[in-house]
């Protein structure tokens, strides 16, 4: 009797289960062990494509998916890390009774070509198999030489039955840092939510002129770094989904940013500066830019009827009667944008025309069948008959790109040696463009979420769809790649959101409670390395935002990769005090909080406590007293660190109630104490600096919290020439003075 026949029902379901990546259980942050059901194993199953229905289907499931590497001459990628020495590859072949040698051949990502043979031999065999009647060896075949870092392609056997060829990934031991932190310089930066920016000419929302303009102000006063929310795509005609952490698309950036009246075609335009100076149009825009609030379908109207009448002009002007120097750019940004800019376009057009047809129209889903395949014959068509409207989608990225490249080139003219810190989301919106152009990577019917910890303490469901790890390997992790760099591109560094989804993702079934959950594994030797590529591809340093239920050793890998962690004030606690400033580790990113925690005014209120319990967030309303009086002994704990620091005095009252001198008083000290920390990076939020109380967004809410929508309460000028902006930012800049610009 075979192993697989000697199987109980409930040992074919975990084995292609612990196969597959799903684990058999997970320890939650308060100590228990919360075994996996099997329910929940055949919903992740079911997600990732395969069949579960049955005992019989189980089993199918699983002999398929162990004899997949025997069914492949080669696997679909293999990543090889650079310091690891020449790759190792493995190679399935039929025996026919001899050991010839095998032809290889390796073409470079430059071109370069390389070609050898491989000796088989038992050395190299790692075993056999009969399968279908056929007698296969599988081999372990090392390459003679370690090709560059990239992304190349190994061959075998050309021209011969045999015929089989992979992506072959060289990574490099660790990931791009700034030359000034490598020299021992340590840097800070101001981190901000751009949509909160006010200014003086912007539309209600803050774009990417005001981001160059904080970025001229800030590097001048010392800044190394500017940190923004995610700048991914919305959905352009769904504006009221305005979530950063909830995009269509994570390769494309968001049209609401785009600074209208610094486009080239609204001065080249008559018609789009007469709708702008129209009294009814300037009463509106008065609205949306006195408004406390940003309200996105406004402002996405506003600027959409003016964006449209600068694409008629730029048609008219640049892209008519073989065009012009802009028309050639834009049809080059076109072009390098490949399929995938082409794919995001269209999705953009068809998700309008369904809207418009019916409004419960959104999710491609809903759409008649013949339109889920962006190959397929219908889109074809409708790309064909839709080119003007899917150029006006191209053009609205390209106006988004060109402002985004001006901004960084802003930080660097301020000498900046970071400049733009961007943020990657962890996922994506099912019903996004992103979805429709990736269906057979994603496992739809589950959604990434949270494990409970103190912050959420009944779990969290973002609702947000998985990539399947065991397609994104068939994929050979390009689709991935393609995150990585396009949202390395424009930026000095990248936070890589819940950076834990290297190793391992929380999913959550569909309709089942956030704490029902369980962990997926991902190929987290791959990733790392993937990351650590792409990083150095685009001169571009990563911050791994790794809070929460962190898997044991995770950080001792970023920090070997280079990727600096995240170390936030109020959680680092040693021996029951505050982490003095020289036990904080130097690769890392510090800062008081993040735009989920509340500034540090309303930290010290307890704002998000009494927002909890307002909301009735506690599945238990004893737990809002227990964090009640937890808040009260950690602002004793941050008194306690301070004074010990020298910083404030030892009378500094730790009372829910203090003045606005003492406030600023706490505000400088806290600065300062981070100042000293060993790290590499130090983010200082505005609503920190200005001493705001509010919470930019409220983990577990929708709309019961306006998340995403406060703006700040002043404009750029006024925040940074802010004496008290001022004043710190000078102490910070004599803790960690300003280091020349980095050339690599």
């Amino acid at each position: 009797m075979s192993d697989r026949e000697a199987m109980t029902d409930g040992d074919a379901l975990n084995r292609l289960a612990a196969l597959a990546g799903i684990e058999e259980g997970w320890v939650d942050f308060f100590g228990q062990y919360r075994p996996v059901p099997a329910d929940t194993k055949r919903a992740f199953l079911t997600a990732m494509g395969f069949a579960v229905a049955t005992q019989g289907d189980i089993a199918a499931s699983l002999a398929a998916l162990e004899e997949r590497p025997w069914r492949r001459r080669l696997d679909p990628v293999s990543v090889s890390p650079e310091a690891a020495g020449p790759p190792v590859v493995k190679v399935t072949l039929p025996f026919n009774g001899s050991d010839l040698p095998l032809a290889w051949t390796v073409t470079e990502e430059d071109g370069t070509l390389h070609t050898g043979q491989w000796s088989l031999d038992a050395a190299s065999m790692m075993g056999e198999r009969i399968l279908d009647g056929v007698h296969l060896r599988r081999y372990c075949l090392r390459l003679p030489g370690t090709p560059l870092p990239g992304i190349h392609r190994l061959r075998i056997a050309e021209g011969t039955a045999d015929d089989a060829a992979m992506t072959l990934i060289v990574t490099p031991g660790r990931a791009h840092l700034p030359a000034a932190a490598l020299d021992g310089h340590r840097l800070w930066g101001y981190a901000t939510q751009l949509y909160a920016l006010r200014s003086g000419r912007n539309w209600g929302i803050g774009d990417f002129s005001d981001l160059a303009a904080v970025a001229e102000r800030a590097g001048r006063q010392g800044a190394s770094a500017i940190g923004v929310n995610p700048l991914h795509a919305l959905f352009a005609a769904r504006p009221e989904r305005f979530s950063p952490y909830a995009p269509s698309s994570r390769k494309f950036l968001d049209i609401a940013y785009i600074d209208v009246e610094a486009v080239p075609d609204f001065l080249e335009s008559a018609e789009a500066r007469r709708q702008v100076a129209a009294p009814a149009f300037q009463a509106q825009l008065a609205a949306v830019r006195e408004a406390d609030l940003v309200d996105y379908p406004s402002l996405a109207r506003l600027k959409r009827q003016v964006l449209e009448a600068c694409w008629k002009s730029f048609r008219m002007e640049h892209l008519r009667d073989g065009g012009s120097d802009r028309g050639a750019a834009f049809r080059q940004f076109e072009r390098d944008g490949g399929r995938d800019l082409r794919n995001f376009a269209v999705f953009e057009a068809l998700q309008a025309h369904f809207l418009a047809i019916d409004p419960d129209k959104s999710f491609w889903r809903l759409w008649p069948a013949e339109y889920h395949d962006p190959d397929g014959d219908a889109v074809r068509a409708f790309a064909a008959g839709q080119a003007e409207r899917i150029d006006f989608h191209l053009y609205l990225q390209w106006l988004a790109d060109t402002q985004l490249t001006a901004a960084q080139t802003a930080c660097g003219r301020a000498g900046m040696p970071m400049g733009i810190y961007r943020d990657l989301g962890v996922g994506i919106a099912g019903d996004g463009a992103e979805a429709w152009a990736n269906q057979s990577l994603l496992c739809l019917g589950v959604s990434i979420g949270a494990p409970p910890d103190p912050l959420n303490l009944a779990g969290q469901d973002w609702g947000l769809v998985p990539f399947n790890p065991l397609a994104l390997q068939d994929a050979a992790y390009l689709p991935f790649l393609e995150v990585l760099d396009a949202n390395m591109r424009h930026a000095g560094a990248m936070r890589l959101d819940h950076a834990m989804s290297l190793q391992r993702l929380y999913w959550v079934p569909q309709g089942a409670k956030a704490d029902q959950g369980a962990y997926v594994r991902y190929p987290v030797d791959d990733l790392f390395g993937l990351v650590a590529l792409a990083s150095r591809r685009r001169n571009c340093a990563v911050i791994g935002e790794d809070l929460g239920t962190v898997p044991e050793g995770f950080r001792q890998r970023m920090a070997e990769k280079d990727i600096l962690g995240y170390r936030l004030m109020v959680f680092e606690k040693l021996d029951d005090r505050l982490r003095p400033p020289d036990r904080f580790p130097a690769k890392a990113l510090v800062g008081f909080g993040t735009h989920d925690l509340p500034s540090l005014a309303g930290w010290w209120a307890a704002i998000d406590i009494e927002a909890r319990r307002r909301l009735a967030l506690y599945p238990d309303p004893a737990m809002g007293d227990a964090e009640i009086e937890q808040r009260a002994s950690d602002r004793r704990l941050l008194v306690e660190a301070l004074n010990a620091a020298g910083l404030i005095d030892a009378d500094f009252p730790d009372a829910l109630e203090i003045g606005p001198d003492r406030l600023a008083q706490l505000t400088a000290a806290v600065h300062a104490y981070l100042a000293r920390t060993p790290s590499k990076l130090l983010m200082v939020q505005f609503e920190d600096l200005l001493a705001l109380s509010l919470q930019m967004n409220l983990p577990g809410t929708t709309d019961q919290h306006p998340n995403w929508r406060v703006r700040y309460p002043m404009p750029i000028e006024a925040m940074l020439t802010d004496r008290r902006v001022v004043t710190i930012a000078a102490r910070l800049s004599a803790e960690r003075p300003h280091p020349p610009a980095d050339k690599s």
